[in-house]
């Protein structure tokens, strides 16, 4: 039997399954998806079903709302694809790639299976380290990844923490992803999208509510857009997804902007909750906040018990669960009343 290759991560990526009856997720990040009454009346059209897909519609929009050439934006499966493409294109066995620990768990992956050395710089809590991701800098490195706000904790990069690491390496691509940005108190996007080796990610999964359609995109200077088209499928989009993106991207502002307002509202009354019930919590600025329990199983089971999924973790992070915020008045005060039935029984 042909063996796989040593850098195989040991494990896929997977949601833990939970056996008991759960009907409140916030494990995942999600965002609420469109109305009911968007979808009652979506009627794809047959070219999308029946013709290999294009995104360049939507690319074109995104560049007009951003005002930028549209060259300059690529459209993927999800910002996963973008940043895959990112590794496939500029990592390889003897490079480098700078990250912070924790971070989005899919780029250490993305970076193991390119060849490249892992060098993370630790950010729990507090500022962007840059002075760390200073020093871990050097000739080999090929690429940084920002996560801002950074999955799992929430926390944010600033404009002068971007700037500072594309001008200290001009020759490594700076990844700036923002998949989280929308529910943070500052886009510092349009400050630092010319950079000439900076490249943003973003996402309708997670605002826009679209995380099944799988539809994501990059931005960055067109001689590097270019390259990541050439670093992955020509067809990884589908005609259905593109569809109804771009329709409720023009459809459901109004419906997204309130979710993202409600989404803040409880976000500062689940920090409160948490800091008042004895747990340590971050300043989360994505859709979710991370904190650090006494017993984080103990109180993840607890609040399975009550039908409430969260995000838990092993290793370094065993003790922090990611919780995500839901945006309806009534299942934040359901959560919050089960944090305080599990954390002060």
């Amino acid at each position: 039997m042909p063996t796989p290759i040593s850098r195989l991560p040991a494990s896929a990526y997977s949601r833990a399954a939970d056996p008991r009856p759960i009907d409140l997720r916030l494990d995942a990040n999600e965002g609420a998806g469109p109305t009911p009454e968007f979808l009652d009346v979506l009627r794809p059209s047959r070219d999308a079903v029946m013709s290999y897909p294009s995104a360049r519609a939507l690319e074109a929009e995104i560049a007009s709302d951003e005002g930028i050439a549209p060259e300059r934006v690529i459209v993927t499966a999800g910002a996963d694809d973008a940043l895959e493409r990112i590794c496939r294109a500029y990592l390889e066995p003897g490079r480098e790639v700078i990250l912070t620990d924790p971070t989005f768990e899919m780029l250490p992956r993305f970076s193991s299976l390119c060849g490249a050395d892992i060098r993370a710089a630790t950010w729990r809590n507090g500022p962007y380290p840059l002075a760390r991701a200073m020093e871990l800098l050097s000739p080999r490195t090929a690429a940084v990844f920002v996560v801002s706000p950074n999955n799992p904790t929430g926390l944010t990069a600033t404009e002068a923490d971007v700037r500072t690491l594309c001008e200290a390496a001009p020759d490594a691509i700076i990844v700036l992803d923002h998949a989280y940005i929308e529910f943070a108190d500052e886009d510092i996007g349009p400050k630092v999208r010319h950079l000439p080796n900076l490249v943003i990610t973003r996402t309708f999964s997670k605002a826009w509510g679209l995380a099944g359609l799988r539809i994501g995109y990059a931005e960055g200077p067109a001689a590097v857009i270019h390259g990541l088209r050439s670093a992955g499928l020509p067809y990884t989009t589908s005609g259905l997804s593109l569809e109804i993106v771009r329709r409720w991207r023009r459809e459901g502002r109004s419906a997204t902007a309130a979710f993202i307002s409600g989404v803040r509202r409880e976000r500062a009354l689940l920090i409160e909750c948490l800091r008042g019930a004895g747990a340590e919590c971050s300043d989360s600025q994505g859709n979710f906040v991370f904190a650090r329990f006494r017993d984080a199983a103990f109180t993840a089971d607890c609040l399975a018990g009550l039908g409430i999924a969260v995000r838990r973790y092993g290793g370094a992070l065993a003790d922090s669960l990611r919780i995500t915020v839901p945006a309806d008045p009534a299942s934040g005060e359901r959560l919050r009343a089960a944090l305080r039935a599990a954390l002060r029984p």
